[in-house]
């Protein structure tokens, strides 16, 4: 009977697993030229959703993204159940918070990658400035590409043709991207497009200190890293493995959840576990 009900959801969850990817992988190319899907999510849960999947560049619908999680939890608890019970319901458990966290620690991806394309900008202005061009025509040129900023370059013409001039084009299209480096390079091609080719050594050089503010935050990021992993390594590993035990055997935990000592002993070890997390994190938030 178990081998049944683990080939039916088996199938399942391959049919489910099978039918997210093919959406997804046609979501971005459909999605302008057809009806929107039926939502089925309530709005308060769909929005902030659809701007953690757009944030982490994850291109799926939240519907999907649901679908495709809720699937995976299912199997893997199912798949799980058919070796051990305990080893179910912990796999179980751990899809249905790893996607979570997993799309937490994807935040920023998007703006991320806005901020280290930016220099390649900077640069293309730069060459077409010297070759005797307009910071203008040069936008028009990016936004006709297939760049990362093409779509912020055709906001920008966008607002231009609609009567703004350039520079109130460029400020507006900094206060959209209050990301490092947009104000700066916002100001910058205003700048030149007063002064024309003049600039062009200027935006050269904006390129370059771009690009080592990126290098320094690059390196940054990898020398913390170890201190990062430690972090999560010391705060997660206790609770992890309190759970582990108390799946696999409920008895090796009586003592700490079925009497007044054991349970002070929890609560007081989970609290010092959430502190230690919280000031880690502000260590190495604040750390040069």
């Amino acid at each position: 009977m178990l081998t049944v009900i683990v080939a039916v959801v088996g199938a399942f969850v391959v049919f489910e697993l099978a039918n997210a990817a093919r959406r997804t992988d046609s979501a971005t190319r459909t999605r302008a030229l057809t009806r929107p899907s039926r939502r089925i999510l309530p709005g308060r849960l769909r929005t902030p959703l659809a701007r953690a999947l757009i944030d982490a560049e994850i291109g799926a619908t939240p519907e999907d993204a649901v679908r495709l999680w809720l699937a995976c939890m299912v199997g893997v608890g199912v798949v799980g159940s058919s070796l051990t019970p305990g080893l179910g319901a912990l796999g179980g458990i751990a899809v249905a918070v790893g996607a979570p966290l997993a799309l937490r620690l994807g935040a920023g991806r998007r703006t991320s990658s806005l901020v280290a394309a930016l220099p390649e900008l900077v640069d293309q202005v730069a060459a077409d400035l010297r070759g005797g061009g307009t910071v203008s025509g040069a936008l028009d040129r990016v936004a006709d590409g297939t760049g990362r900023l093409a779509s912020d370059a055709a906001a920008v013409r966008s607002r231009t043709r609609l009567g703004l001039d350039l520079t109130e084009a460029l400020r507006r299209w900094s206060a959209d991207r209050p990301y490092p480096g947009f104000a700066e390079v916002a100001g910058a091609l205003a700048v030149a497009a007063t002064t024309g080719g003049r600039a062009a050594t200027a935006l050269s050089g904006l390129a370059a200190s771009l690009r080592d503010r990126l290098a320094c935050i690059a390196d940054a990021r990898a020398l913390s890293a170890q201190a990062r992993a430690s972090a999560v390594v010391v705060g997660v590993a206790p609770i992890g493995y309190l759970v582990f035990s108390a799946i696999v055997d409920p008895g090796s935990v009586t003592v700490l959840v079925g009497t007044t000592i054991g349970r002070a002993c929890l609560v007081v070890g989970l609290a010092l576990d959430a502190v230690a997390a919280l000031w880690m994190r502000r260590l190495l938030r604040f750390a040069p």
